[in-house]
């Protein structure tokens, strides 16, 4: 049995609201869901948490979201970026390609003692 899924994910747009250090998820007028980081005294991003409207999740919204958030501060940011969000972590095991390159640069994922 298929599900309906009740939104086309073509009406979704993503942006970076950096006065409020996360990334978010619209659809229409509406925030549907964000990514939230911070910066440590040190420099790094910690990535900590991914939040979808449960009306808009089970529809590859919060994976595209995550990966818009982390190429723009792959791209604007020398710093480290660390995760300690569960569900960037599990998309980083699911786009190892994405985590090599992260690590790379000296990034890192699952950082979930150093990064708070």
């Amino acid at each position: 049995m298929s599900r309906m899924t009740p939104y086309d994910v073509s009406e979704y747009s993503y942006s970076k609201d950096a006065s409020n250090d996360r990334y978010l998820v619209h659809h229409d007028d509406e925030v549907a869901g964000f990514m939230s980081y911070h910066r440590r005294p040190d420099g790094t991003v910690v990535v900590d948490h991914t939040i979808v409207d449960q009306a808009h999740q089970n529809q590859g919204i919060a994976g595209r979201l995550v990966g818009f958030g982390l190429r723009d501060l792959e791209a604007t940011t020398e710093a480290p970026i660390i995760a300690t969000c569960d569900y960037v972590n599990l998309w980083l095991r699911r786009n190892p390609e994405y985590a090599e390159q992260l690590a790379a640069r000296g990034h890192s994922a699952d950082q979930r003692q150093r990064g708070r």
